[in-house]
């Protein structure tokens, strides 16, 4: 762009952004940066599962209107609530 506007500087930058919270949210969530694998066939596989995992929550989260943080923790407290189920049932 030899001569941009303002509204194309403000696309660029809304563009920018939304692919910085796509990048977080990919390593926050969906352990793309956990990956042990040696062979590059296997991290390949690792990776695409992360982007698949990523495109499954963002889908959920916007049918279900609900935030980054709010999915996080359903998870979270699914996971206590078994546990303690658990443990009651053991005692």
């Amino acid at each position: 762009m030899e001569n941009p506007t303002r509204e194309d500087v403000k696309k660029v930058i809304e563009a920018r952004w939304s692919i910085e919270v796509y990048h977080r949210e990919l390593q926050q969530t969906c352990g793309i940066e956990r990956c042990q694998a040696r062979t590059g066939r296997a991290q390949r596989n690792h990776i695409c599962l992360s982007i698949l995992a990523w495109i499954d929550k963002y889908r959920r989260r916007f049918s279900e209107h609900l935030s980054f943080y709010q999915q996080d923790w359903d998870v979270i407290k699914h996971g206590i609530s078994n546990s303690i189920k658990l443990i009651m049932a053991a005692g």
